[in-house]
């Protein structure tokens, strides 16, 4: 059973006066309060027990309740009827993160219920591991402190080197806009984020020697601009085949001695950015030319299908989560043709995590399982654990730029 059978439907604020918006920034203010002295208190607990999971369940909520309560000032702001102020960006981003929020909420509770029954070691064991090997964890901050700076620049010179994308002048080659970019302009893009930490893509792809978090297989070096948008549920990266390929079409590319070829697709066709310029200094190429926009790299170096393939399915699911009030997923990622936009199968995720997927999504999207392994590895819901709280720590990030001077002893 999927968790999301038992949550309430996505919260649908109602239309209030602009005279009520003092009212609702208050409530605002003290939920950051709360939510505040309550990861204090969480940190500060640092055991990874029933006890920890229910009180992270608490502090999560306290978070739901003030992304509601921002999605009723939105509103409350907004210049229109309630189903035009739904369609914009910020609603839709508010959406997003309701649902994730939603979900951590429900999973938290789900873990402290399983650490509480007998014979649970092993899982335990699991989830010690999966934060103590990233002070991030599923989004919960303990005290391991920030990553070591030198990794990233690690993992940028070696994506530089494996993909050849160093010119002699320092210029560095995008494959997505297929051409040189200055240093400062390229960003060195993780496929499985580095904030889930290593224990958790051993927990969804298995173990690899070595291990690949920071590995070119696991990354991009593309144009910062794009990078900004990379886990936006706006773009993927899917195989580059024919529409409605045949059977040999398909084994041909899956088989290949020669580097396999992918292309970018846009997910979102009510992006609000389609329109426009990718780079501001160049205004001939827009974000809606770059769909179906076959990839250039300058070697035979390629990133892993699998890694390629979790990116695809995070994003299918924020774009889902971003659709709007009483809808599961009532879009359709498919081109004019029918074609799913990843149209070849393969052993990419264990089958029960992208079970809880296609479940969440709905039955249209059994077309994912054509990506899954016969094992069924690890928790089903850690694919959508790890979604949602890349969703949730990018909005916490956020919040804590809001808040740098927020006092404490504001409230009682």
């Amino acid at each position: 059973m999927s968790a999301f059978e038992n949550m309430p439907l996505l919260y649908i604020p109602k239309k209030r006066s602009r005279a009520d918006i003092p009212e609702m920034q208050d409530r605002k203010d003290r939920l950051d309060w709360e939510s505040q002295r309550a990861r204090k208190k969480l940190r500060a607990h640092g055991s990874f027990n029933a006890a920890f999971w229910t009180a992270a369940a608490e502090v999560e909520t306290i978070i739901l309740s003030r992304t509601r309560v921002m999605s009723e000032i939105s509103l409350a702001e907004f210049d229109g009827q309630p189903s035009a102020w739904q369609q914009t960006e910020g609603a839709r981003n508010l959406f997003k993160r309701i649902r994730a929020q939603q979900h951590r909420v429900v999973s938290f509770q789900k873990q402290a219920s399983k650490l509480t029954r007998p014979g649970r070691r092993s899982l335990r064991e699991f989830f010690m591991n999966l934060f103590m090997s990233s002070h991030m964890g599923l989004g919960i901050k303990t005290d391991m402190g920030p990553r070591d700076s030198s990794e990233q620049s690690n993992f940028r010179d070696r994506l530089l080197q494996d993909y050849n994308s160093l010119r002699d002048d320092k210029l560095i080659w995008c494959p997505i806009l297929h051409t040189w970019i200055d240093p400062e302009n390229a960003t060195a893009a993780h496929l499985f984020s580095y904030k889930h930490g290593q224990a958790s893509m051993d927990a969804i792809f298995g173990h690899t020697r070595p291990a690949e978090l920071f590995s070119s297989r696991n990354g991009l070096i593309i144009a910062s601009q794009i990078e900004k948008f990379f886990d936006a549920g706006v773009l993927v990266i899917v195989p580059d085949i024919p529409e409605r390929p045949t059977r040999s079409m398909l084994s041909a590319w899956l088989y290949q001695k020669t580097p396999r070829e992918y292309k970018l697709r846009i997910i979102d066709s009510s992006w609000e950015k389609l329109g426009r310029p990718v780079l501001s200094m160049d205004h001939g190429t827009t974000w809606k030319d770059l769909d179906g926009r076959k990839l250039r790299f300058r070697s035979n170096f390629r990133p892993a299908a699998r890694y390629l393939y979790f990116h695809y399915c995070l994003q299918v699911l924020r774009r889902a989560w971003k659709v709007g009030p009483g809808q599961r997923a009532a879009f359709h990622l498919q081109d004019e043709l029918g074609k799913p936009f990843w149209g070849t199968p393969g052993r990419y995720m264990a089958r029960n995590m992208l079970r809880a997927l296609v479940e969440e999504l709905g039955h249209e999207y059994e077309s994912l399982m054509d990506g899954a392994t016969l094992l069924a590895r690890g928790d089903s819901g850690l694919l959508i654990d790890t979604a949602a709280a890349q969703i949730t720590s990018e909005a916490e990030e956020e919040n804590e730029t809001e808040s740098e001077d927020f006092d404490e002893e504001e409230f009682p």
